[in-house]
């Protein structure tokens, strides 16, 4: 079927396992990029292992039966007495009464199983072979919705970013699996002394109470301190499977040719039924949530409105709102709190956080500009968004913000990297490849009473979680 002229021609082939492919062929420079989202983000783990979505994509680095090994037939029965291990140790520290002289007898042991199977593992050989090959870029990302890898090559190595890939998502070997788990526990502690994340974390944590969008991606720690090699490979059998995965291809390429070796190449990577993806419904929000986060930091607020999610029709309405209000010098917020009032060093409003699969929250991100308080901004912030529940926007700033949407469509084309993942990720989470389009057009057909409405229904003081951070009393 031929593609409408207001889209890009992306060819799209769904290849006999599942796997979607989408290309997008551009002459401009002899690249190309590559971007494999996969549905399995952090609203895919299970209650009480948080944070094993984040983790898995770590472990994607480590090599497969043929990289990273001098030999996987040796290495394997090594891996296991890590793993024996592992889930000992794991048992212990989990127990009602862990036994401190058992923990620390156990950890022991876990050491010594690691490096005896250090001897097999050839370090950074994936790494050391795209760096070979001349890569950009390479790279991966874990969000509330996907996890996404991401590279780009010179664009005659396609075939070998294909043998690559599809080896390392068919065949993957979870190597040092429990000192990268590590790795991330130092993360999430870095993470609790930076005031902007905690801050975060205690909006959706107030926010949510049954839905996992309540959840860090990194993970809270107690889940993370109890993570095992074997839940990250059930995690990559239940989700790493074709049928769950979009891949985007962008660049000096032939479709045909793209279609043909992806056939060849990751074909032999087996489909398999997919879980359930109901999630626990979020109850409606019945009155005004509240926290204070105390840090030595500056005073900033976030506020969060439960939204309806993409599928519902008041979506659009809500994105055109939050634009009337922080789009720009011209938006609401900068031209009246920022420059005008000098109440605010900045004021952002966005429709979808932290993901878009499910019905989740518009967040305005703001911070006071001293001697003014917390309180006052959220004060003066609630004036412009009840002004705006009161008045429509006029003319301009709806055309203004059209005209800067389709702009951004534009320079989107730009990026062979950016388009990629923009095409895989609309492509696996939304259901179509061309739904940024879509969105200009269905914006187009906002009308101003609808923004006013939409702000009245959604950014009210019942469907609203505060959270404020503030410096310590002296």
């Amino acid at each position: 079927m031929p593609i409408p002229p207001q889209y890009p021609p992306v060819a799209a082939r769904r290849l006999s396992n599942g796997l979607q492919v989408l290309v997008l062929e551009k002459k401009f420079v002899p690249t190309v990029s590559f971007a494999l989202v996969f549905k399995a983000g952090n609203v895919d783990n299970t209650p009480g292992k948080t944070g094993l979505a984040h983790l898995f994509e770590h472990m994607a680095f480590k090599g497969t039966t043929s990289l990273n090994s001098a030999g996987y037939a040796a290495e394997k029965p090594a891996l296991d007495r890590v793993e024996a291990a592992g889930q000992a140790l794991i048992a212990e520290e989990s127990s009602a009464n862990p036994d401190p002289a058992a923990v620390e007898q156990l950890r022991a042991a876990l050491d010594e199983a690691e490096a005896a199977a250090d001897a097999f593992i050839v370090e950074d050989e994936y790494w050391k072979l795209y760096s070979t090959l001349g890569e950009s870029g390479l790279n991966a990302m874990t969000s509330a919705d996907y996890t996404a890898y991401v590279v780009s090559l010179p664009a005659p190595r396609l075939e070998a970013w294909m043998v690559i890939e599809a080896d390392r998502f068919k065949n993957p070997v979870l190597r040092e699996f429990y000192r990268e788990r590590s790795v991330v526990m130092e993360e999430r502690r870095m993470g609790e002394s930076e005031p902007g994340r905690v801050l975060w974390e205690a909006l959706l944590a107030k926010a949510f109470t049954a839905h996992p969008y309540r959840n860090p991606t990194i993970g809270w720690m107690e889940d993370i301190r109890r993570l095992s090699r074997t839940d990250a490979e059930e995690f990559y059998r239940t989700y790493y499977v074709p049928n769950n995965a979009t891949l985007a291809v962008v660049g000096d390429v032939e479709p045909e040719r793209v279609f043909a070796l992806a056939e060849k190449h990751f074909s032999g990577w087996q489909a398999r039924p997919l879980p359930s993806r109901e999630r626990p419904v979020e109850p409606p929000q019945a009155g005004e949530r509240r926290a204070e986060v105390i840090f030595k930091a500056q005073p900033s607020l976030r506020l969060g409105f439960h939204n309806p999610g993409p599928d519902h029709p008041d979506f659009y309405a809500l994105m055109m709102a939050c634009e009337v209000l922080s789009s720009g010098k011209t938006g609401r917020f900068y031209a009246n709190l920022v420059e005008g009032r000098q109440l605010a060093l900045y004021a952002s409003a966005y429709t979808s956080f932290p993901g878009s699969r499910y019905p989740s929250l518009c967040v305005i991100s703001a911070a006071p500009k001293a001697p003014h308080t917390t309180e006052q901004l959220d004060a003066a912030l609630m004036e412009e968004i009840e002004r705006l529940q009161a008045e429509p926007p006029a003319a301009w700033e709806m055309e203004k913000i059209l005209n800067n949407y389709d702009a951004e469509m534009v320079k989107q084309l730009e990026s062979n990297s950016g388009m990629a993942m923009s095409l895989a990720q609309n492509e696996q989470l939304l259901g179509d490849w061309r739904y940024d389009w879509q969105t200009g057009e269905r914006l187009r057909a906002v009308t101003p009473a609808q923004v006013s409405a939409a702000a009245a229904k959604y950014f009210s003081r019942d469907n609203r979680t505060a959270v404020f951070l503030k410096e310590p009393a002296v």
